[in-house]
């Protein structure tokens, strides 16, 4: 059974620290545990179920409500480099969430390019590419947070 959590003194600094110390796993944790309850799978099942049956058109539509002829050029110079519509798919993906100032396709093509060199050619390790950068990501917020509590 679990520690009464009412009368104790959290140490944790951050609120994920404070989350697990309380709760003895991660926030991401609790969110996968609780995606998982709900729908039996795990967001990346999920979510390469979901890229496995949408194309790059469908994802464009459904991000952004327009498909112009520079998004099915784009789409097109991308198979054309060599990417399948799976690794496009995430690709757009990738760059929707990390672009702040939306979609720039000379952009994507220089990171379609990219990820041929890097040789990511499948879904999965389309995936596991955008993880890790995420948690590069991660790691230098928490290096200039630390930074700006130092001054």
């Amino acid at each position: 059974m679990k520690e009464n959590n009412k009368n104790r003194t959290v140490q944790g600094e951050t609120p994920e620290e404070r989350f697990k110390e309380l709760h003895g796993t991660t926030i991401e944790e609790w969110h996968e545990q609780q995606f998982k309850a709900k729908t039996g799978m795990s967001s990346e099942e999920w979510y390469i179920n979901k890229v496995k049956s949408s194309t790059p058109i469908d994802f464009i539509e459904e991000h952004y409500g327009i498909i112009t002829e520079d998004d099915r050029k784009l789409i097109k110079d991308l198979q054309t480099m060599g990417l399948n519509d799976e690794v496009i798919y995430v690709l757009l993906d990738y760059e929707n969430i990390f672009s702040s100032i939306g979609r720039v396709h000379l952009l994507v093509k220089e990171m379609g390019e990219h990820w041929l060199k890097e040789n990511i050619n499948t879904i999965e390790k389309a995936i596991a590419y955008v993880k890790e950068q995420q948690r590069k990501e991660r790691a230098s917020n928490a290096s200039i947070l630390k930074l700006d509590t130092l001054k």
